[in-house]
Protein backbone atom coordinates (compact mmCIF):
# COMPACT_ATOMS: atom_id res chain seq x y z
CA UNK A 1 0.00 0.00 0.00
CA UNK A 2 2.78 2.42 0.87
CA UNK A 3 4.49 1.72 -2.44
CA UNK A 4 1.30 2.60 -4.28
CA UNK A 5 0.98 5.81 -2.29
CA UNK A 6 4.61 6.72 -2.97
CA UNK A 7 3.88 6.23 -6.66
CA UNK A 8 0.96 8.66 -6.40
CA UNK A 9 3.22 11.17 -4.62
CA UNK A 10 5.80 10.82 -7.38
CA UNK A 11 3.15 11.51 -10.03
CA UNK A 12 1.91 14.48 -8.02
CA UNK A 13 5.43 15.95 -7.80
CA UNK A 14 5.84 15.53 -11.56
CA UNK A 15 2.58 17.40 -12.10
CA UNK A 16 3.65 20.21 -9.74
CA UNK A 17 6.93 20.66 -11.64
CA UNK A 18 4.91 21.37 -14.80
CA UNK A 19 3.07 24.29 -13.16
CA UNK A 20 4.26 27.87 -13.34
CA UNK A 21 6.13 29.20 -10.31
CA UNK A 22 3.16 31.11 -8.88
CA UNK A 23 0.78 28.15 -9.00
CA UNK A 24 3.43 25.73 -7.69
CA UNK A 25 4.13 28.08 -4.77
CA UNK A 26 0.44 28.14 -3.87
CA UNK A 27 0.30 24.34 -3.83
CA UNK A 28 3.46 24.15 -1.73
CA UNK A 29 2.19 26.72 0.77
CA UNK A 30 -1.21 25.04 1.01
CA UNK A 31 0.32 21.65 1.79
CA UNK A 32 2.73 23.18 4.30
CA UNK A 33 -0.17 24.81 6.16
CA UNK A 34 -2.10 21.55 6.17
CA UNK A 35 0.79 19.78 7.89
CA UNK A 36 1.44 22.59 10.39
CA UNK A 37 -2.03 23.97 11.17
CA UNK A 38 -4.48 21.06 11.08
CA UNK A 39 -4.07 20.22 14.80
CA UNK A 40 -3.63 23.75 16.21
CA UNK A 41 -6.15 24.22 19.05
CA UNK A 42 -8.30 27.24 18.20
CA UNK A 43 -11.29 26.52 20.42
CA UNK A 44 -10.46 29.59 22.55
CA UNK A 45 -10.75 31.92 19.55
CA UNK A 46 -14.29 33.30 19.30
CA UNK A 47 -15.36 33.48 15.68
CA UNK A 48 -18.39 35.65 14.96
CA UNK A 49 -20.84 36.10 12.11
CA UNK A 50 -19.92 39.01 9.88
CA UNK A 51 -16.16 38.66 10.38
CA UNK A 52 -13.93 38.53 7.30
CA UNK A 53 -10.79 36.39 7.54
CA UNK A 54 -8.06 35.28 5.22
CA UNK A 55 -8.53 31.51 4.91
CA UNK A 56 -6.50 28.66 3.43
CA UNK A 57 -9.11 26.75 1.42
CA UNK A 58 -6.59 24.12 0.32
CA UNK A 59 -6.39 22.21 -2.96
CA UNK A 60 -9.78 21.43 -4.49
CA UNK A 61 -11.39 20.41 -7.74
CA UNK A 62 -12.33 23.15 -10.22
CA UNK A 63 -14.54 25.21 -9.93
CA UNK A 64 -14.32 24.97 -6.12
CA UNK A 65 -12.45 27.75 -4.36
CA UNK A 66 -8.84 26.76 -3.70
CA UNK A 67 -5.82 28.13 -1.84
CA UNK A 68 -5.73 31.45 0.02
CA UNK A 69 -8.72 33.80 -0.12
CA UNK A 70 -10.84 36.00 2.07
CA UNK A 71 -14.15 34.74 3.36
CA UNK A 72 -17.21 36.14 5.13
CA UNK A 73 -18.47 34.10 8.10
CA UNK A 74 -22.26 33.72 8.06
CA UNK A 75 -22.46 30.94 10.63
CA UNK A 76 -20.47 29.27 13.43
CA UNK A 77 -21.03 25.72 14.72
CA UNK A 78 -18.38 24.51 17.13
CA UNK A 79 -15.14 24.10 15.17
CA UNK A 80 -16.90 24.53 11.83
CA UNK A 81 -17.41 27.83 10.03
CA UNK A 82 -19.95 28.56 7.29
CA UNK A 83 -18.13 30.86 4.90
CA UNK A 84 -18.82 32.72 1.67
CA UNK A 85 -15.53 33.14 -0.27
CA UNK A 86 -14.48 36.56 -1.55
CA UNK A 87 -12.37 36.89 -4.70
CA UNK A 88 -11.10 39.66 -6.95
CA UNK A 89 -13.55 41.36 -9.26
CA UNK A 90 -12.68 40.60 -12.88
CA UNK A 91 -14.58 43.12 -15.01
CA UNK A 92 -13.85 41.01 -18.11
CA UNK A 93 -15.77 37.96 -16.86
CA UNK A 94 -19.46 37.90 -17.77
CA UNK A 95 -20.41 36.40 -14.41
CA UNK A 96 -18.62 39.20 -12.56
CA UNK A 97 -20.15 41.87 -14.79
CA UNK A 98 -23.56 40.55 -13.77
CA UNK A 99 -22.72 40.46 -10.05
CA UNK A 100 -25.63 41.56 -7.90
CA UNK A 101 -25.53 45.06 -6.46
CA UNK A 102 -28.55 46.74 -4.84
CA UNK A 103 -28.13 49.82 -7.08
CA UNK A 104 -26.02 48.84 -10.11
CA UNK A 105 -27.66 45.46 -10.72
CA UNK A 106 -30.70 44.62 -8.52
CA UNK A 107 -31.22 41.19 -10.14
CA UNK A 108 -31.20 38.92 -7.06
CA UNK A 109 -30.75 35.70 -9.08
CA UNK A 110 -27.01 36.26 -9.59
CA UNK A 111 -24.28 34.01 -8.14
CA UNK A 112 -22.04 36.90 -7.11
CA UNK A 113 -22.48 39.95 -4.88
CA UNK A 114 -20.41 42.99 -5.87
CA UNK A 115 -18.44 44.47 -2.95
CA UNK A 116 -17.24 47.95 -3.86
CA UNK A 117 -14.06 49.20 -2.21
CA UNK A 118 -15.77 52.57 -1.78
CA UNK A 119 -18.44 50.91 0.38
CA UNK A 120 -16.35 48.53 2.54
CA UNK A 121 -13.17 49.27 4.48
CA UNK A 122 -11.92 45.66 4.54
CA UNK A 123 -11.12 45.59 0.79
CA UNK A 124 -8.72 47.76 -1.20
CA UNK A 125 -10.29 47.10 -4.60
CA UNK A 126 -13.66 45.93 -5.88
CA UNK A 127 -14.31 42.25 -5.11
CA UNK A 128 -17.13 39.73 -5.41
CA UNK A 129 -18.75 37.56 -2.76
CA UNK A 130 -19.44 34.05 -4.11
CA UNK A 131 -23.05 33.47 -3.10
CA UNK A 132 -23.06 30.17 -5.01
CA UNK A 133 -20.07 28.68 -3.15
CA UNK A 134 -21.07 28.45 0.52
CA UNK A 135 -18.32 26.46 2.28
CA UNK A 136 -18.17 24.51 5.54
CA UNK A 137 -14.58 24.74 6.76
CA UNK A 138 -12.52 24.01 9.87
CA UNK A 139 -11.54 26.87 12.18
CA UNK A 140 -7.95 25.75 11.52
CA UNK A 141 -8.14 27.21 8.02
CA UNK A 142 -8.06 30.70 9.55
CA UNK A 143 -4.98 32.81 8.76
CA UNK A 144 -5.74 36.35 9.93
CA UNK A 145 -8.60 38.83 10.37
CA UNK A 146 -9.39 41.38 7.65
CA UNK A 147 -12.32 43.17 9.22
CA UNK A 148 -15.99 42.74 9.86
CA UNK A 149 -19.40 43.56 8.47
CA UNK A 150 -22.12 44.86 10.77
CA UNK A 151 -24.61 41.97 11.03
CA UNK A 152 -27.36 44.48 11.83
CA UNK A 153 -26.74 46.35 8.57
CA UNK A 154 -29.12 46.10 5.63
CA UNK A 155 -26.24 44.79 3.49
CA UNK A 156 -25.45 41.82 5.73
CA UNK A 157 -29.13 40.97 6.22
CA UNK A 158 -29.63 41.05 2.46
CA UNK A 159 -26.64 38.72 1.94
CA UNK A 160 -28.16 36.21 4.38
CA UNK A 161 -31.51 36.43 2.59
CA UNK A 162 -29.82 35.89 -0.79
CA UNK A 163 -28.05 32.79 0.58
CA UNK A 164 -31.33 31.40 1.96
CA UNK A 165 -33.00 32.09 -1.36
CA UNK A 166 -30.25 30.33 -3.31
CA UNK A 167 -29.75 27.24 -1.13
CA UNK A 168 -33.10 26.80 0.58
CA UNK A 169 -35.60 28.10 -1.96
CA UNK A 170 -38.68 26.27 -0.62
CA UNK A 171 -37.99 27.40 2.93
CA UNK A 172 -37.31 30.95 1.77
CA UNK A 173 -40.47 31.04 -0.36
CA UNK A 174 -42.64 29.86 2.55
CA UNK A 175 -40.87 32.25 4.93
CA UNK A 176 -41.47 35.21 2.62
CA UNK A 177 -45.10 34.16 2.18
CA UNK A 178 -45.63 34.06 5.95
CA UNK A 179 -43.85 37.40 6.33
CA UNK A 180 -46.17 38.99 3.74
CA UNK A 181 -49.22 37.46 5.41
CA UNK A 182 -48.04 38.81 8.76
CA UNK A 183 -47.57 42.31 7.31
CA UNK A 184 -51.04 42.13 5.76
CA UNK A 185 -52.53 41.01 9.07
CA UNK A 186 -50.80 43.88 10.88
CA UNK A 187 -52.17 46.38 8.36
CA UNK A 188 -55.69 44.94 8.71
CA UNK A 189 -55.38 45.01 12.51
CA UNK A 190 -54.31 48.66 12.45
CA UNK A 191 -57.22 49.53 10.16
CA UNK A 192 -59.71 47.76 12.46
CA UNK A 193 -58.24 49.54 15.48
CA UNK A 194 -58.66 52.91 13.73
CA UNK A 195 -62.28 52.11 12.87
CA UNK A 196 -62.94 50.92 16.42
CA UNK A 197 -61.43 54.09 17.85
CA UNK A 198 -63.57 56.15 15.47
CA UNK A 199 -66.76 54.45 16.73
CA UNK A 200 -65.65 54.93 20.36
CA UNK A 201 -65.07 58.63 19.72
CA UNK A 202 -68.51 58.93 18.11
CA UNK A 203 -70.15 57.22 21.10
CA UNK A 204 -68.33 59.50 23.52
CA UNK A 205 -69.41 62.53 21.50
CA UNK A 206 -73.07 61.39 21.49
CA UNK A 207 -72.98 60.79 25.24
CA UNK A 208 -71.65 64.28 25.87
CA UNK A 209 -74.42 65.78 23.72
CA UNK A 210 -77.26 64.01 25.56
Amino acid sequence: MHKKYLGVISEFISAILKLDNKEASRVELSDERLVKDRFIPRSMHKFKKGEIYQFEFGRNYFPEMSFEHRGLIIGVKGKLLYVLPICSHNSNEDSHKKAYHPIDNPDKKQDYYLLKASEFDFIKHDSVLKLSDLRTISVNRKLYLHGKMDIQSDTYKEIEHLVLQKYFYDFYFNFEKLQNELETSKAEKEELEKRLQKYINQLNFNDSES
